[in-house]
């Protein structure tokens, strides 16, 4: 039993690690816990009340995505040697039963992955260890030496069944519930996002992922933003709508969390706390270390001493966050006596049109191609030709002096949009591979090859706005 234990051990600790490492940060960020005495005495008056403060405390150290293998593995492994220990104290040959102690382990797995404050897990190993106290001090008295039939004991049999029951739990983890398995991309582009690897988003994303899933396009998209390639595969990944930057009108914690960080990697900090806010109420205590650790950031960023001190100082009371308090104390103390950066409020009030904040981040960053790109690209997944003509007139003569150099999303846009004006491009210089293109595109269609036009041209704003 105890070679099989630490098999076991062994075996879910790797699953855990390798097929689950980013749900088990993930759910870190998404727990809370704290020394003071008031956080405590919440828990006195809730259900599962225990359950809920042993589970928050060892969350915090899925932040180690190892140490949160070996949690959930020792969850598993745990049931399974107090079976053990049942086994051993009633039947005459127990290591021949070694299956019969894999059904609890079966059972845990199927519910641990979205056993989100540990209740499940800690309930059942309690109970597991109080059967076995039970089943051991029973038999202190009187000890029974069950015999089993022949069949059930058998050597090839134990080994079959064993086997076939680690292979189940393994699939309750891992292929049982294919939400289980999204969860675990999403969380893990939502690692990806916070620490800034666009390239291997990009990686992982590919444009047909991105056209027919909403999480991953949306990380895609904020992928391209910040390389600054967005004007070139915006329409590439699916970019259809104004809203496809970001969630609208959601609730759902991963939402929340990418719009907190969309809206903090394009300088809109004040929409970005709100949203961060609401992070942190979505989680199981009414707060989260994710939301906690953003607004912390946030208000560094601007100079706001008074919540960022009280955010840090928050986390400060935490097991796992002595070095991430550390690192920002240097920066608190610079903005000790700055006075706080935030924007004009009549600006702030605009976060509610996001087309409308856009514009205004564009007419204030005028040289800033990031905002510019977001708005046109924007105006031409919502097909308004007039604004984006307006609008490329607008910046053209900061970023594209004498009106060259144009992007080829542009180009194609201001060719198409000749068809109902032909001054469209009068002061641009269009390339004469783009006109060429234009030209191969519009006579196909007018001989009735659309489909063929289309296939050739996939990757033109022509094919899209078709």
């Amino acid at each position: 039993m105890k070679k099989m234990s630490l098999a076991l051990f062994v075996i879910f600790w790797a699953v855990w690690f390798f097929f689950c490492r980013y749900y088990l940060v993930w759910l870190e960020g998404y727990s809370y816990f704290s020394t003071l005495p008031d956080y405590t005495s919440l828990f006195k008056s809730i259900p599962y009340g225990l359950s809920c403060y042993v589970g928050s405390f060892l969350h915090q150290f899925y932040i180690y995505p190892a140490a949160g293998a070996a949690i959930q593995a020792l969850f598993t492994v745990l049931p399974f040697m107090c079976a053990g220990v049942v086994l051993t104290r009633l039947f005459k040959e127990p290591n021949r039963l070694i299956w019969v102690a894999m059904i609890p382990v079966v059972y845990l797995s199927g519910r641990q992955f979205w056993d989100l404050n540990l209740v499940t897990s800690l309930r059942f190993a309690f109970w597991s260890v109080v059967v076995m106290a039970v089943v051991f001090g029973a038999t202190l008295i009187k000890r029974p030496q069950i015999g089993i039939p022949r069949f059930l004991g058998h050597k090839a049999v134990n080994i079959v069944l064993s086997l076939a029951l680690i292979a189940l739990s393994v699939y309750s983890i891992l292929g049982l519930d294919p939400a289980a398995r999204t969860h675990e991309e999403r969380a893990r582009l939502e690692y990806l996002g916070d620490r800034q690897e666009w390239d291997e988003i990009l990686e992982i994303v590919t444009p047909q992922e991105a056209r027919s899933d909403e999480f991953k396009k949306r990380y895609a998209l904020l992928a391209l933003i910040e390389k600054g390639c967005l004007v070139d595969y915006a329409f590439r990944y699916g970019l259809s709508s104004s809203e496809d930057f970001f969630f609208n009108e959601t609730i759902e914690p991963m939402s929340l969390n990418f719009n907190a960080m969309f809206y903090q990697r394009i300088g809109i900090q004040n929409a970005s706390i709100h949203q961060a806010y609401q992070l942190g109420v979505q989680s199981v205590s009414g707060m989260g270390f994710a939301s906690l650790r953003r607004l912390a950031d946030l208000y560094l960023s601007l100079n706001d001493y008074k919540m960022a001190s009280k955010y840090i100082d928050i986390l400060s009371h935490s097991t796992c966050h002595g070095k991430w308090v550390e690192s920002r104390m240097k920066h608190l103390e610079a903005i000790k006596d700055a006075e706080p950066a935030y924007a004009p409020e009549l600006y702030q009030a605009t976060i509610a049109n996001f087309t409308h904040t856009i514009s205004s981040l564009v007419d204030r960053n005028r040289e800033d191609h990031k905002y510019a790109d977001m708005f046109l690209c924007s105006l031409l997944a919502d097909e308004e030709g007039d604004k984006f003509l307006n609008m490329i007139r607008y910046v053209a003569s900061v970023q594209y002096p004498d009106g060259r150099n144009l992007p080829r999303l542009y180009e194609e846009a201001l060719i198409l949009i000749t068809m109902v004006d032909p001054q469209a491009v009068a002061g641009f210089v269009i390339s004469d591979d783009t006109v060429q293109r234009f030209t191969d595109y519009v006579n196909m269609m007018n001989a009735g090859r659309g489909t063929q036009a289309l296939r050739k041209h996939a990757d033109t704003y022509w094919a899209y706005s078709y």
